[in-house]
């Protein structure tokens, strides 16, 4: 059981329709993932906040419904597994 770990911050930029962007990754260490707690699936949307106050990133699951009322769209990316159980 490792419900903590130290993850990394990866970013970089990419282009589209034009424009460039910033891409942000969170990478979470596997001992966390693999951890019977952890409430993700791989490809599942999930809500991101900015808690100001405490200088933390809020990271919840939420439903696909919840998602697609926000503008989330699913999308199928190569590589990866979308049954992450």
């Amino acid at each position: 059981m490792a419900r903590t770990g130290i993850g990394t911050i990866i970013g970089r930029k990419t282009a589209s329709k034009g424009k460039e962007y910033a891409r942000i990754w969170v990478y979470i260490p596997t001992k966390v993932s693999e951890d019977t707690a952890f409430p993700f699936k791989i490809g599942a949307p999930c809500e991101v906040q900015i808690d100001e106050d405490k200088k933390h990133l809020i990271v919840k699951p939420i439903s696909e419904k919840e998602a697609i009322a926000h503008g989330w769209r699913k999308r199928n990316r190569r590589g990866h597994s979308q049954n992450n159980s």
